[in-house]
């Protein structure tokens, strides 16, 4: 007979590890933990020594090894292969940490902005902006439709070194001429691109956008190589300044579909250089 005090239940030493009952009958299944006793009725038992091994057990899993990874460790242990192993798992818990901190950092710039965004001057109003350099990535080719537009967008994305470098920023946009202010229905064959820091792209998709005076204005529930009515606002400020278009006109999506999916909260901003 096996004396009481030096044995556990299945479930006084799953109660003692708050796991379950299955949780041990799975580690014994794969011959990970296997009961020290297991009656003729099939109950299992446990000695209380077996409550180390499963401690260590639960606390590998929690530095993320995989149950075949334990099994590894326990296989032929000594103080050299335990050392490795778990140097081996610092180092990858201290990469998927500076991963997660800088993810981080950019969610907090990404909330700064939507913060800014209760900011935005009032829609269909002129401003007057004086831009440094800025820089982009953009295939140089026009998109002539939704489809093309999109799968342009996707590369776009896929090139850039970021971590979730769409949603919740104000890089998205296309380079037009000056078809984008001539009235009409129809879509404006402009060449996709996205604003980025030059750090994040290499050439040969990299360019500068030319620093210089433009003439600005938000406007809602746009589309992106599209022509809106409020444009008639910025051409009528333009002529009135005796002011002269001398470069390829940015449409900027400020709050786009990554943000809301109702078309009336959408603000885009065009941009005109001038002189």
């Amino acid at each position: 007979m096996i004396k009481r005090r030096y044995i556990l239940t299945i479930t006084e030493l799953a109660k003692l590890k708050n796991i379950t009952s299955e949780t041990l009958r799975y580690y014994d299944r794969i011959g990970l933990l296997k009961p020290d006793h297991i009656s003729e009725s099939g109950h299992r038992y446990y000695s209380i020594r077996q409550y180390e091994r499963l401690g260590t057990i639960l606390e590998l899993k929690e530095i993320g090894m995989s149950l075949k990874e334990i099994e590894e460790y326990f296989d032929n242990r000594n103080l050299h292969k335990s050392f490795a192993m778990l140097k081996e798992f610092q180092e990858k818990f201290e990469a998927d940490l500076q991963e997660k901190i800088q993810l981080n950092e950019v969610l907090k710039h990404k909330l700064q902005f939507l913060q800014s965004l209760s900011e935005l001057p009032e829609m269909n109003v002129v401003f007057e902006k004086d831009y440094p350099i800025r820089h982009m990535i953009t295939f140089g080719k026009e998109s002539g439709d939704r489809e093309e537009h999109a799968m342009a967008f996707t590369r776009l994305e896929n090139y850039i070194n970021e971590k979730i470098p769409i949603i919740a920023s104000d890089r998205v946009g296309v380079l037009a001429d000056e078809r984008l202010l001539l009235p009409g229905d129809d879509l404006i064959p402009a060449v996709p691109m996205l604003l980025v820091a030059p750090k994040n792209a290499e050439e040969p998709y990299l360019q500068k956008i030319a620093a210089g005076k433009y003439v600005c204005m938000y406007y809602r529930n746009g589309i992106l190589e599209k022509y809106d009515s409020s444009f008639e606002i910025i051409k009528g400020y333009i002529r009135d300044k005796g002011y002269h278009i001398n470069g390829r006109i940015l449409q900027i999506y400020k709050i786009d579909v990554t943000l809301t999916s109702d078309p009336a909260e959408t603000v885009l901003e065009i941009q005109i250089p001038v002189e």
